[in-house]
C-alpha cells in the first residue's frame, strides 16, 4: 500500500519537561487498534499502551479522521478491526516544547508484540566470520490465528544460503494479530525486505553524526521542522483501502 496516498503530515506542538527534552529530533513509529463501522469509518481507536499518554491522545485524534472502504461479503459492506502504523517525528521547540510530526505508513495484521516492525532475525554467527551480507525479500501469509508462513524469499543482494536457514527460523516464531471482518480473523499477505549488512568500516562518531542526519532528512522530521529509511511492511491483499489519511 505504500506510495499509493499522498498522507498529510500534522504538526503539533506538545508540551515536554525541562528532563525530556532532546537536543536532536528522534523519529519514532506509532501504532494503533482500529474498529471500524460499515461505512469504514473509525468508531474507536487505540493507540499503542506503549507510548507516553499524550501520544496515544495524538494518535487517537489523527486516526479518527481517517477515512477506509470497508470490505464487501456477499455484495454487503462490514464492519471490522485493522492495525495502523504511523512514522513520527519530535523535534524539540522553544520554552520547552516539541513539534511532533505524524504520517500514515500502512496498515494491515499487527505484530503481536505491539511493536511497529518484527524484531529483526539473527545474524548468523558464520555469516559475520565470513564477512557475508544480503538484501532480501520476504513473502508471508499471516493466518486467522495469528501464525506465519514463508510463502517466498526472494534475493536482492548477496547469496540465500548462509541466511535462509535463520530466516525460516525468526518467521516460523513469528505471531501476528490478524485484521477482522464482522467479527472473524481473516488471512492476509505481508511483503517486506530483510537486510544484512555489516555496515561500513567507519568511526564511531561517524556514524553518530550518518544516523543523525538521516532522522534530519526523514519526511516526518522535516515536517516537524528538523529537515533512507527502513523498508516498510506492506500488506499485499487487506480487505481494508485508505480513501483517506490526511
Amino acid at each position: 500500500m505504500r506510495g499509493i496516498l499522498g498522507a498529510g503530515l500534522l504538526a503539533v506542538a506538545a508540551a515536554a519537561s525541562a528532563t525530556d527534552k532532546a537536543e536532536e529530533p528522534v523519529r519514532f513509529h506509532a501504532s494503533a487498534r482500529v474498529e471500524l463501522d460499515v461505512a469504514g469509518v473509525p468508531r474507536q481507536v487505540q493507540a499503542n499502551p506503549q507510548l507516553p499518554p499524550f501520544l496515544q491522545d495524538m494518535v487517537e485524534e489523527r486516526v479518527m479522521q481517517w477515512r477506509f472502504e470497508p470490505p464487501r461479503v456477499d455484495g454487503q459492506a462490514k464492519a471490522g478491526v485493522t492495525h495502523v502504523f504511523l512514522d513520527a517525528c519530535a523535534v524539540p521547540a522553544p520554552e520547552g516544547k516539541m513539534r511532533i510530526a505524524m504520517d500514515y505508513r500502512s496498515h494491515g495484521p499487527a505484530p503481536a508484540d505491539g511493536t511497529s516492525y518484527p524484531m529483526p532475525p539473527r545474524y548468523p554467527i558464520s555469516a559475520v566470520i565470513a564477512g557475508q551480507q544480503g538484501d532480501f525479500k520476504l513473502t508471508l501469509q499471516v493466518a486467522t490465528d495469528g501464525r506465519v508462513q514463508l510463502l517466498s524469499l526472494e534475493t536482492l543482494k548477496g547469496s540465500k544460503r548462509p541466511f535462509e536457514r535463520d530466516i525460516k527460523k525468526w518467521v516460523a516464531d513469528m505471531r501476528y494479530r490478524p485484521e477482522e471482518v464482522d467479527g472473524t480473523p481473516v488471512a492476509t499477505q505481508v511483503s517486506f525486505a530483510v537486510t544484512f549488512s555489516l555496515g561500513p568500516d567507519v568511526g564511531i562518531k561517524r556514524m553518530r553524526e550518518e544516523m543523525r542526519e538521516e532522522v534530519r532528512r526523514s519526511p516526518e522530521c522535516v515536517a516537524a521542522g528538523a529537515g533512507g529509511e527502513p523498508e516498510r511492511p506492506v500488506v499485499l491483499d487487506s480487505p481494508f483501502k485508505p480513501i483517506t489519511t490526511s
